[in-house]
């Protein structure tokens, strides 16, 4: 009975003691789903697009020009850009950039969508072009909205109307244009020139670093390679560059394509059926009208081994669609279609490597203190050489371009990377281009590291190629209707499929096309320090000749020096008697042996197969040089 109560008594102290406490229960968290707008989830995640920390300005150069040149090209309408880039408040570091082209221009109603809504674009086709996301612009616009209360200015000018300016803005939150002002712009007040083209003005806040400023720099001048026929004008607080147009050949513009149907996916067929729905097509009609290198044989037997009824292409569902899918996984085609394909071309590319510009940065002292100005330098090689290849890659025709610029006023090593037309500036170390120049030895030329190392030791590297070390730009150019690229930010390339070895059969070819040039000049180097060597010791030579016996120091100088570039040259191999008369009439008489028998005062002079190093022995009246060691044999006969 005791037990019996203290057990109740127990009961009711724990539950007063819960009530006390209050310990909560366990409660279910809730989620809560939210839709984000494509315009705030790029300028949230601006790195997807490149636009991060230092790089806002680069990147903005980059896609305005890149936009400029694709809206020229669409035409083949010679380019002419003008690109400027002023610091507008240094104390909040406001900056004004603007582009203005002669491309096609864009039609007064799309141009709100066209320059603010994201995920807008006309470039989301199977076809090789410079943008992959279409959102550059856009992301000018986005920011300027985001960190300024400036307007973004557009004037555009299609050839089917007139000059249209606009003041826009981007609502971030709606992905949805601002147009706060448009007007039809007068003759007086036009900004475009030309019957057609576009101009673009913003204000973005960033911090345009040493760095950053070399890229943009580089950026613009690497254009100019690719892109000789080309005017690019570049302006800053610092000055104004042009580089001017070298050719007027354009290349031939790219065009879009039908998909391989090796790439095929579910999402790739229904969109096709898609676009054949009005038209009641079953689905080998779909098949031969949407894919490249699909025969009406072909299609009739991909759906035979599917199994599948023949009907309209809309009325099959997905479980029949994937199995077309995987059978076209499994079947082999013909290779992709390349005529498509917009390269640079062995002319074009040959233009830009002869007179590649590169923008220099002057500084003079006035009495107001140092000032810098820009200048352009044009760079002219020795020589230069093209090679390319055609492959697939990722079941999209892949052309490879590679070229080589050597010697004249290059003064060291480069490698220039481009993919569709843009450079890449970033991310060198990464790139295949960077493995290839790895795995691709000097010796293809037939040269040796240590020639190459002894005759250019004067030329600052930290690597250990030997490559390196001589004066030799290489230049990579990929193109495709889809860049293996690492990276959203598109600045280094994947090595995927057979690309590396391609790239690395046109390294070689041109390797092997400058060997001769580059062998040459080698010798030409060797001599010159051979020479060099042997007129510092010819001084000595006559010192010690003229002490004992008498002759004309300046004359038998000469001589020596005379010999010493034959010699050289190889114009001493085999060389019969020659008779060098003095002021004294006295003979010096070289022989096969080179045995120089000379009595002047009945003193005799005997130079036997000197050798530099050893120096020089006197003996009394005869003096005898020993051993003279001209580091080659020479059987040239003259």
């Amino acid at each position: 009975m005791t037990s019996k109560v203290t057990t109740e008594v127990l009961e009711k102290g724990t539950k007063q003691v819960k009530t006390i406490l209050q310990i909560p229960q366990k409660q279910k968290t809730k989620i809560h789903y939210d839709k984000k707008a494509e315009s705030e989830f790029f300028v949230d995640n601006s790195a997807l697009a490149g636009f991060t920390g230092e790089r806002i300005l680069y990147m903005s150069v980059r896609e305005l020009i890149e936009n400029s040149l694709d809206s020229c090209e669409i035409n083949r309408i010679l380019p002419s850009i003008h690109l400027r880039l002023k610091l507008l408040d240094p104390d909040n570091d406001l900056w004004t950039i603007s582009c203005k082209d002669n491309g096609i221009g864009i039609p007064s109603e799309k141009v709100p969508v066209a320059v603010c809504s994201f995920l807008t674009s006309g470039k989301y086709v199977e076809k090789q072009q410079r943008g992959l996301f279409g959102v550059g612009l856009k992301m000018i616009a986005a920011f300027s909205t985001k960190d300024t209360d400036h307007p973004l200015r557009v004037w555009s000018k299609s050839d089917e109307e007139s000059e249209y300016y606009f003041d826009l803005r981007t609502d971030i939150g709606t992905n949805k244009p601002i147009t706060l002002f448009k007007k039809n712009v007068r003759n007086e007040e036009s900004q475009i020139e030309s019957e057609s083209g576009f101009k673009v003005e913003a204000v973005l806040r960033a911090k345009l670093s040493p760095v950053t400023k070399n890229k943009i720099y580089d950026y613009i001048s690497q254009t100019s390679i690719v892109n000789p026929y080309a005017i690019i004008v570049f302006e800053t607080d610092e000055g104004k560059v042009t580089f001017k147009r070298r050719t007027e050949i354009m290349p031939v513009p790219s065009r879009e394509v039908l998909p391989h149907p090796s790439d095929m996916d579910l999402k790739t067929l229904k969109k096709a059926i898609l676009n054949f729905m009005n038209q009641k097509t079953t689905l080998q009609g779909i098949l031969c009208n949407s894919f490249q290198k699909m025969s009406n044989d072909k299609a009739k037997e991909i759906i035979m081994k599917a199994g599948l009824a023949v009907k309209q292409a809309d009325r099959h569902d997905e479980h029949e669609l994937i199995k077309v899918v995987n059978i076209c996984k499994h079947t082999k085609f013909q290779s992709p279609n390349t005529d498509h394909l917009s390269p640079i071309g062995e002319k074009i590319l040959s233009v830009g490597m002869t007179s590649e510009y590169s923008i220099i940065l002057n500084k003079e002292m006035t009495n107001s203190g140092s000032q810098s100005h820009l200048s352009a330098k044009i760079l002219k090689p020795a020589l230069t050489a093209y090679s390319s290849r055609i492959c697939v890659v990722n079941n999209r025709p892949t052309i490879v371009e590679c070229g080589i610029a050597y010697g004249g006023d290059i003064p060291s090593f480069k490698l220039f990377r481009f993919a569709n037309k843009i450079p890449l500036l970033y991310d060198e170390g990464s790139d295949v281009a960077r493995e290839v120049i790895s795995e691709v030895g000097i010796n293809k030329m037939g040269i040796s590291k240590k020639v190459v190392k002894e005759q250019f030791s004067n030329v600052e590297t930290k690597s250990d190629r030997t490559v390196e070390y001589l004066p030799i730009h290489i230049f990579f150019h990929i193109c495709s209707t889809k860049i293996p690229y690492k990276t959203a930010g598109k600045e280094s390339i994947a090595s995927e499929g057979d690309l590396k070895k391609y790239m690395k059969s046109c390294l070689s070819d041109l390797y092997r096309k400058v060997s001769a040039q580059i062998r040459r000049e080698l010798k030409i180097k060797e001599d010159e320090n051979k020479l060099r060597l042997y007129k510092h010791y010819i001084p000595f030579i006559v010192d010690a000749i003229s002490e004992s016996i008498k002759i004309d120091s300046k004359k038998l100088s000469k001589a020596f020096q005379i010999m010493a570039e034959k010699f050289v040259s190889g114009e001493l191999t085999n060389i019969a008697k020659q008779i060098i008369s003095d002021s004294d009439n006295n003979k010096i008489q070289v022989t096969k042996k080179k045995k120089i028998d000379n009595n002047l005062d009945g003193n005799e002079t005997t130079l036997n197969n000197f050798d530099t190093r050893n120096g020089i022995s006197k003996h009394g009246n005869k003096i005898k040089l020993t051993k003279i060691n001209v580091s080659r044999k020479v059987t040239k006969k003259t």
